[in-house]
């Protein structure tokens, strides 16, 4: 029998080992199993959805909502790299925004996820560079009726320079205004299955204060707390397990071209560095940006504070504009350390050019100088990653993509010594991939694309490809509907999955509702067992008033032998 198995992947943010949990199809020792689910359990978890929702309506004054803001982080020739403060409210098939002004514009797919990171693929052909700011936003507001929606689908590419301009503009015209704004929100995840059982709450409080009081103070944070039943104990012995400050910060402008900051908080301009513990200093001068930061890192078991693991770096910015578009070039430096001894030392540079009217280039670098020979220090300078993009737009209909990037493993000497000796593998992984988007006549869009990856220790590369077909207005029903078919090909796995989904709006701008369905087919290369699974997925909205939304989701996977099921149940209120 053929299952779904998560496999721990070590990888490395802000000195932490982190297990990303990957879903792959392996091979698994056939077992009796009881291929039903306890009826009871199912009717306990049947009453318990039915409890919350009415705790929902009851509550629906009170409570609220937060969305989730990530930055990219890395950018590879499959796969984008986003860092979030915690990704416990997004699940895997979920999607991620750009904002532009009051507009959500879908821009990347989520395929795997760590505790504060995940990792995505690009929606059409846009291309995201790093410490582009992405927003996660929950099914609910995203169907709000107050909140345009552009189906990127449907949509022609837009310059990530463009789209930071706009967005510093902005924010430039609201300089000064004193503005308060926030969420709360209530949360409940129920996971059931023939061999496991479980669900978890989660309850999230943001604030986002601009010049309180018209002063040149303002702050933001954003503070969660979850758990699941019976895990009580646990956090009674240390409540950061399950309470995260991921942003709690404080700014104060000298002057107009000027701040400091004071708190936990990501700094857009360094992201790859996650969360920084300390003060940080912005300068604009012209066309330049200037800044610097120091302060520590968050704990890596738990995210709580550790003035051991201190940090400091700095960085210059310089954009401007030109005929074409805009220009865009950037360096940081930055030092990791634990206890005084550095962890890493490294240097990031980015640069974001738009050579043509319809020709863009963005590449990015990341130079470790700092590494350990023979147990001492010794500076060098070792070229960990590097990305290289273009994007062409031939005419309005069709955007072209074509990208390569080549990574190294990273290392934190200090926090890590005691296993470092095991994993010093400094083998490169490189990838191609090429991305397209066509809106041949109105309401449709056709895209895709096709990766190819590999390193000398892989059997043989792997490949992938997808594609998707999206009508925005069905004739009779209009619904939207989309199909899609993915095709992935590795060492050990050759598949296919195939998609179709729909969406409407029941009440125009109160109760809207999905539906989709997909089909896996894998078969595994070193063994006669195929993975054949029908997944089936029902979403519905509710927009209770104004700024208060209820959502529920329900989905069921069926597989031989075994069946899992997941509701989803969230409570939303913005003030």
């Amino acid at each position: 029998m053929v299952g779904l198995v998560s496999i721990p992947v070590t990888t490395r943010e802000r000195g932490v080992n982190v297990q990303i949990a990957i879903t792959t199809m392996q091979p698994i020792k056939p077992t009796v199993r009881n291929v039903m689910i306890n009826k009871s359990i199912r009717m306990k978890y049947f009453i318990t959805t039915i409890c919350f929702l009415a705790l929902a309506h009851h509550l629906s004054s009170q409570i609220a909502q937060t969305h989730s803001e990530g930055i990219v982080s890395y950018v590879s020739s499959q796969h984008v790299y986003v860092k979030f403060a915690s990704t416990e409210n997004i699940q895997v098939g979920d999607t991620l925004f750009l904002t532009e002004g009051n507009i959500l514009i879908p821009a990347l797919k989520v395929d795997q996820l760590s505790t504060i990171s995940c990792v995505g693929t690009v929606i059409g052909s846009r291309t995201l560079a790093v410490s582009t700011k992405l927003v996660f936003v929950p099914h609910a507001e995203v169907k709000q009726s107050t909140i345009d929606i552009v189906d990127l689908k449907t949509l022609t590419p837009v310059s990530v320079n463009d789209q930071a301009i706009k967005n510093s503009a902005k924010k430039e015209s609201e300089k000064g205004r004193s503005r308060v704004d926030g969420r709360v929100s209530l949360s409940s995840y129920s996971n059931l299955s023939s061999y496991k059982t479980d669900q978890r709450f989660r309850y999230n409080v943001s604030l986002n204060a601009q010049h309180i009081n018209n002063s040149k103070f303002s702050g933001e944070s954003y503070i969660s707390f979850s758990h699941k039943n019976g895990q009580w104990n646990d956090i009674s012995k240390n409540v950061f397990s399950a309470l995260k400050i991921y942003t709690l910060a404080v700014k104060y402008d000298i002057d107009s071209t000027s701040n400091i900051w004071f708190g936990r908080r990501i700094n857009v301009n360094m992201a790859n560095v996650g969360a920084v513990d300390g003060l940080q200093y912005e300068k604009k001068i012209r066309h330049f940006t200037l800044g610097a930061v120091v302060g520590s890192r968050p704990n890596y078991s738990d995210y709580s504070f550790n003035p051991d693991l201190m940090q400091y770096g700095a960085f210059i910015g310089h954009n401007i504009e030109n005929k074409n578009g805009t220009m865009q070039t950037s360096v940081a430096f930055f030092n990791q350390m634990n206890r005084f001894n550095t962890d890493r030392r490294f240097a990031y540079l980015q640069h974001n050019n738009s050579l043509a009217k319809n020709l863009n280039l963005f590449c990015s670098f990341e130079i470790d100088l700092y590494t350990m020979k023979n147990l001492k220090p010794v500076n060098t300078f070792d070229l960990t990653s590097s990305y290289v993009s273009l994007g062409y737009r031939p005419w309005r209909k069709l955007s072209l993509l074509l990208s390569y990037d080549a990574r190294k493993n990273i290392y934190y000497y200090e926090t890590f010594k005691n296993t470092i000796d095991s994993i010093l593998d400094k083998e490169m992984r490189q990838g191609l991939r090429f991305q397209f988007n066509y809106r041949p006549i109105k309401y449709v869009s056709w895209g895709g694309n096709a990766g190819y990856r590999f390193q000398k220790s892989d059997p043989k590369p792997s490949i992938n490809a997808s594609s998707y077909i999206n009508y925005s207005q069905l004739p009779l029903l209009h619904v939207s509907t989309t199909i899609n078919a993915t095709k992935l090909k590795t060492a050990y796995l050759d598949g296919m999955m195939y998609g179709l989904q729909f969406s409407r709006d029941l009440i125009p701008g109160k109760l809207s509702a999905e539906l989709e369905g997909r089909y896996v087919d894998y078969q595994f290369l070193n063994s006669p067992t195929t993975l054949q699974q029908k997944i089936g997925e029902f979403s519905l909205y509710w927009q209770i008033a104004n700024k208060i939304a209820l959502s529920a989701d329900f989905e069921e996977t069926f597989e031989k032998g075994n069946n899992y099921s997941r509701i989803f149940l969230n409570l939303t209120k913005r003030f």
